[in-house]
């Protein structure tokens, strides 16, 4: 899918497109969506370069995402996509400007470049020069991010409350609270992987950043311009600080899970251990009297059962007072 976009005197204004695909002389940024190669092609002539694959896209070496050829500078990031359906994944976004032309590559629905073009459309919004058009893309790319992060830190306090609050009673609710906490490591992990992907994002953002304000002439030079992009890079690096935060807070809820089941299974082995031992001097008593000798001095005894019945009641008492004693019940 190919959208095109020109500069008017409010803001971002949509081209329409005839047909055949012809793109006119005004036009100033080239959207392009899972292009076709027809798409491609006058991405390419509207540029004046040819527009990098898929598969140079996915490349993870910085030499094929971020390079200058024929006049134009390519940078390709890595974007988070697919959170709000629940399986987030990341997706190349390549920027190529050419003086005074912009084209974006993408291939999925990233919300950012929505979010943007929503804004950039509307009066007052600024947007009337290339320089804006890709700062404006990137302050969306970063807006976005930071919107994924406080999802992501309100999911996590979520789990601490989940983790450490409700385990109150947990000896009364042993069974169900082990299968809750079990229950919380997939969630964990979740968060856990999706703070690793916005990390991985905003550390491809940042190099992208970098690169544009050594090699985009328009951005480099000294005035607004610069000052967003240097206030863009520092948000970035604020948002890489707290998804280390957070990182680091999900590992900790990951041990803390892992020690608190281990507690309980500890809780449960202790039970059993002191259940075993209780029984094991009545199982001694019961054994020896059971054994099949002609002459026992207790076989005689009109007493003799309510004795043994009675000594072995108390050699399981015994065991559980000093264990009520000690504190270990």
């Amino acid at each position: 899918m190919l959208t095109a976009y020109r500069l008017g005197e409010k803001g971002l204004e949509e081209v329409a497109i005839g047909t055949p695909v012809d793109l006119p002389p005004e036009t100033a940024w080239v959207d392009l969506r899972q292009p076709t190669v027809d798409e491609d092609r006058i991405a390419e002539l509207f540029l004046g370069a040819s527009i990098p694959s898929r598969e140079e896209t996915e490349e993870i070496e910085f030499s094929s995402r971020f390079y200058a050829e024929d006049g134009a500078v390519f940078m390709t990031a890595s974007l988070l996509t697919g959170i709000d359906m629940g399986k987030a994944t990341l997706a190349p976004f390549t920027v190529v400007v050419a003086g005074d032309r912009v084209a974006t590559v993408r291939y999925d629905d990233l919300r950012a470049v929505r979010q943007f073009v929503g804004r950039a459309t509307k009066p007052g919004s600024g947007c009337t020069t290339t320089p804006a058009i890709f700062l404006g893309l990137i302050e969306a790319i970063v807006d976005r991010t930071a919107d994924v992060l406080e999802r992501i830190s309100k999911d996590v306090d979520k789990i601490n409350q989940d983790v450490f609050t409700k385990q109150q009673d947990i000896s009364r609710q042993n069974v169900q609270s082990g299968r809750r906490l079990e229950a919380l490591i997939g969630t964990i992990g979740v968060q856990g992987d999706l703070a690793a992907k916005a990390r991985e994002s905003l550390n491809s953002l940042e190099r992208l950043v970098q690169y544009a304000g050594l090699a985009l002439p328009l951005i480099n030079a000294k005035g607004s311009s610069r000052s967003r992009l240097k206030l863009a890079a520092r948000d970035i690096k604020s948002l890489e600080d707290h998804v280390d935060f957070l990182s680091n807070k999900i590992t900790f809820l990951l041990d803390a899970t892992l020690g608190l089941i281990n507690v309980q299974q500890n809780e449960v082995i202790r039970i059993l251990t002191v259940a075993t031992t209780m029984f094991f001097p009545p199982t001694l008593l019961g054994t020896a009297w059971g054994m099949n000798f002609r002459w026992m001095p207790e076989l005689s005894w009109p007493l003799g059962y309510p004795f043994a019945i009675a000594l072995m009641l108390v050699s399981a008492a015994v065991p559980y007072l000093y264990f009520k004693r000690r504190g270990w019940l």
